[in-house]
């Protein structure tokens, strides 16, 4: 029987892994920094129907009760 060891220099199948997810993890990482040179930001950026309402909403919430002016709560009896 012939050893099925690979050639010196050749990672194994736990090593090929390990370098796919770590290629996957970068590129996605990229990606997500917008430094893919062949993908057009501007339409997922300006494209309303993709927002996530609810931080849309949650953010509309916060900007509104940063812009009120501070004042003192009823007392409550």
């Amino acid at each position: 029987p012939q050893d099925e060891e690979e050639p010196p220099g050749v990672p194994d199948a736990a090593e090929r892994a390990m370098l796919r997810d770590e290629f996957t993890s970068r590129m996605y990482q990229r990606f997500l920094d917008g430094e893919d040179g062949d993908f057009d930001y501007s339409q997922v950026d300006e494209n309303p129907d993709l927002d996530n309402l609810d931080i849309v909403s949650r953010d509309a919430e916060e900007r509104y009760f940063d812009e009120e002016e501070p004042s003192a709560a009823p007392q409550l009896e």
